[in-house]
């Protein structure tokens, strides 16, 4: 069951504010409490509904955890490889004998292309990049939930939801709104973002493809002054704040209102690996199928380039296993959810078992997901781990001397010979 209770008196809320739609039709509230109920049968049901999901999510981290490791593995023998095999090349000459060969070339990355917004007139010569980037004021829905266990095993659920205007770079469909009247919002922004990328792209005396200078991230505002031909312009368009405006007021917006800023990526140092083909690049395929194309802002060496690839992916790594780790323990969480439901006849009861299952997840997601990740390096990486699993049986045995020595020693200490005890 479920109750509205907008919140239109000052006893019941003194914050709340009521204002008048945008069709200035009706007062709308802009925040209001919806209770609803979950009974203790009802509970029990969705519960083991639940156990489903719960292991099809434990099941699919422990995959995906193991296929992470082949990822990190393959990519790292690709990298180990094109460390090996490429070779540093000057940008002031193309030579033929590297054709076909793993390259790493530095130099300054420009063009004498002109790149535009024809719609609104911006233009910006020996730009590798230029970015529209549109922002439209919106209406935003906001849900807080809170749940609160009562006596027999039933909950009650508050959720509060709240609108506020915002601007958004994407368009929001009020439709999904829990309470769309009064704030609806335009179904798409009319002058979207967009990005214009130079195909004439040079680095020394090679041509740099538009896959390649799409990757060169040194983006910078790029304010736009008032056009002459202002026939370019949209109605209602004005230029405002180094971009354009479109609405009636800046200092005003509207629901609709939308406002245009613009950035450039300018001529800058590069470093590139990759495979040469003529006078060009693309990316280089290594034995196991993996892919060598890295590019970098600045003059590096070769060394650098492929020890920055190797950090990142043992960043990859790690987020993709905390990632399978997570996702484990909330598998494991709603297998267990049941115990939960069934204690909390009691609510503090219910609270006590909510700890137990908490710990009981986290450790059986840790555990399971070292053990897969410990199974998938004996099937990607089968002398590295074989090599780990001996220097841990080492040190196990090690461990089980010392300790077994270190008694025997104190059991002398405690239990003297005889012959000691006689010179004593």
């Amino acid at each position: 069951t479920s109750q509205n209770h907008p919140n239109k008196t000052k006893n019941m809320a003194d914050e709340d504010e009521e204002i008048m739609g945008d069709t200035g039709e009706e007062d709308v509230v802009d925040e209001y409490t919806e209770v609803s109920e979950q009974g203790y049968c009802g509970r029990i049901g969705n519960s083991f509904k639940g156990i489903l999901i719960g292991i099809l999510l434990f099941f699919g981290s422990g995959a995906f955890l193991f296929w992470n490791e082949g990822r990190s593995a393959k990519r790292y023998a690709s990298l180990k490889q094109g460390s090996k095999v490429s070779i540093a090349v000057k940008n002031d000459k193309v030579l033929s004998v590297n054709d076909g060969k793993l390259v790493v070339v530095s130099g300054y990355a420009t063009t004498d292309e002109t790149l535009r917004d024809a719609m609104f007139g911006v233009e910006k010569t020996n730009a590798l990049q230029l970015r529209r980037d549109a922002e439209m004021y919106q209406w935003v829905e906001d849900k807080d939930t809170r749940t609160e266990k009562k006596a027999g095993g039933k909950t009650v659920t508050k959720t509060t939801y709240s609108y506020d205007k915002e601007w958004s770079s994407v368009a929001i469909d009020s439709g999904e709104f829990h309470r769309s009247s009064g704030h609806q919002n335009p179904g798409e922004i009319l002058y979207e973002s967009n990005k214009w990328t130079a195909a004439d792209a040079k680095i020394g005396a090679f041509d740099l493809p538009s896959s390649e200078v799409e990757r060169i991230y040194d983006w910078e505002r790029f304010p736009v002054v008032p056009t002459t031909n202002t026939s370019k312009l949209p109605s209602h368009a004005q230029v405002w704040n180094g971009g354009f405006y479109i609405g009636k007021d800046p200092f005003y917006p509207q629901i609709g209102d939308i406002k245009l800023t613009y950035s450039v990526v300018l001529p800058t140092d590069i470093t590139l690996v990759a495979q040469q083909r003529g006078n060009t690049f693309f990316p280089f395929t290594t034995k196991n199928g993996g892919t060598i194309d890295l590019l970098k802002t600045g003059i590096l060496t070769k060394e650098e380039m492929f020890q920055a690839a190797k950090d990142e992916n043992k960043l990859a790594t790690w987020i993709l296993r905390l990632v399978g780790i997570i996702v484990m323990y909330f598998g494991v969480s709603l297998v267990l959810d049941p115990l939960v439901v069934f204690s909390d006849v009691l609510p503090f009861w219910g609270d006590i078992v909510q700890i137990g299952v908490n710990i009981i997840s986290g450790i059986v997601a840790l555990v399971v997901s070292f053990v897969v990740i410990a199974i998938a390096w004996i099937f990607y990486r089968p002398i590295f781990a074989i090599g780990l699993l001996i220097l841990s049986g080492g040190l196990i045995v090690l461990a089980f001397f010392l300790k077994k020595k270190k008694k025997e020693g104190k059991s002398v200490e405690e239990n003297p010979t005889e012959e000691s005890s006689l010179i004593v």
